[in-house]
């Protein structure tokens, strides 16, 4: 599953605004706390972090840990939750007077069926949400 959003900022700002997984919580309406990341916003594989969202009834949180990084660009990462293995991962690329942040997520179980777990719709709105947010911080906030 993947999302897209044009956002009319450069990359290195739009990269700031997700990289300092610090602030998540003060332009996201999706991410209400974030636990365990570095201080100077340099992601590493293997590095762990954690996060609560906000999904329909309550928060639930999630740990989870770094798999890829390119700064400025990419980055990458797997947790598992309830037997449900989620990827996800995070691009910004220049596109004409701004940039495209793309959000992709995989999920997969030798067990539970996804889709009772979490439902695509309700999955297809947070997302959006959160790229919705991610474009309004990069564009008018900071």
């Amino acid at each position: 599953m993947s999302s897209s959003v044009h956002v009319e900022a450069p990359v290195d700002r739009v990269w700031r605004t997700i990289s300092d997984a610090k602030r998540w919580p003060q332009w996201s309406r999706v991410c209400v706390e974030v636990w365990g990341v570095p201080d100077d916003s340099r992601w590493s594989v293997g590095q762990r972090f954690g996060f609560k969202l906000r999904m329909v009834w309550r928060n639930v949180p999630f740990n989870v840990t770094v798999s890829y990084i390119e700064p400025g660009k990419e980055i990458e990462w797997r947790s598992t939750k309830f037997s449900i293995t989620a990827i996800r991962k995070i691009s910004v690329t220049d596109e004409n007077d701004g940039c495209r942040v793309v959000d992709s997520k995989q999920f997969s179980s030798p067990f539970l069926p996804i889709q009772l777990a979490y439902p695509r719709w309700l999955i297809r709105r947070m997302t959006r949400r959160w790229l919705d947010d991610i474009r309004m911080e990069s564009e008018f906030g900071q």
